[in-house]
């Protein structure tokens, strides 16, 4: 995240914790330095899990006008290093996990488009952050999705739908190119995507299975799912 003045590279504890005690991998941060050299970022990597922030993807990445009072706040370093960082990790192979932002720099990275939901929906229709007064009542899990039968989120949780936390305003409205809908929401919103024909694991869900994982069942499951697939990879390319 770039905040205004001294600039800063940052991410959620949340994830960090998910990656670590779910997953059973070893965290590390890549800051959003425009000047990144992409493949030297993953040649150290196992997995790559871009999660989610409080900025939004700018419009122009997806050819529309920007509003930064409507639209915003922005990063655009980070814009600049996930849009180039996304396609590179598929192209390899790496196990990739997509939450809350990263499927929308997902979608976007691979042709797609984004929409921000109306402003004035009522609370328990919105997608977008429910007003609350403490992290764990912002996260609740409030919202029903459906999952794609014999789809790759319904083999993970086995599950026909589930409950879960999206706190996003930008929805995917155009779906890229190579993306499936994996969980829909009662609205016909697309809140989880895997990428078709991928060689490594890539799921992206707009919800956050990060914050509940070590309670959440259908949470737990997906940083589980995607910590074997890192691991997987980590012992492949050690046999290399």
């Amino acid at each position: 995240m770039i905040a205004r003045g001294e600039q800063l590279a940052s991410v959620a504890l949340t994830c960090v914790s998910a990656i670590g005690l779910v997953a059973g991998a070893v965290p590390r941060v890549l800051p959003a330095a425009p000047e990144a050299d992409i493949d030297a970022y993953l040649d150290g990597l196992d997995g790559l899990l871009v999660g989610g922030g409080q900025t939004n993807v700018h419009p122009s990445r997806y050819g529309q006008t920007a509003d930064e009072a409507r639209d915003g706040p922005f990063d655009e370093f980070r814009d600049e290093v996930a849009l180039r960082l996304i396609p590179r990790t598929l192209s390899r192979g790496i196990p990739a996990l997509f939450i809350c932002r990263g499927i929308q720099e997902l979608n976007v990275a691979l042709g797609g488009t984004l929409i921000k939901e109306p402003d004035d929906l009522p609370e328990d229709k919105r997608h977008g952050t429910p007003k609350a007064d403490n992290e764990d009542a912002r996260y609740r899990l409030r919202q029903k999705v459906t999952l794609r039968k014999g789809g790759m989120l319904q083999q993970i949780c086995g599950e026909d739908d589930l409950l879960v936390n999206s706190l996003h305003s930008f929805l995917i409205a155009d779906l890229a190119p190579g993306l499936v809908a994996e969980a829909v929401a009662e609205d016909g919103a697309i809140e989880a995507v895997s990428v078709e024909g991928a060689s490594g694991f890539a799921l992206g869900t707009l919800f956050h299975p990060d914050y509940w994982a070590s309670t959440d069942r259908a949470s737990a499951r997906i940083l589980s799912a995607f910590g074997d697939a890192v691991r997987q990879r980590a012992k492949t390319q050690g046999a290399a």
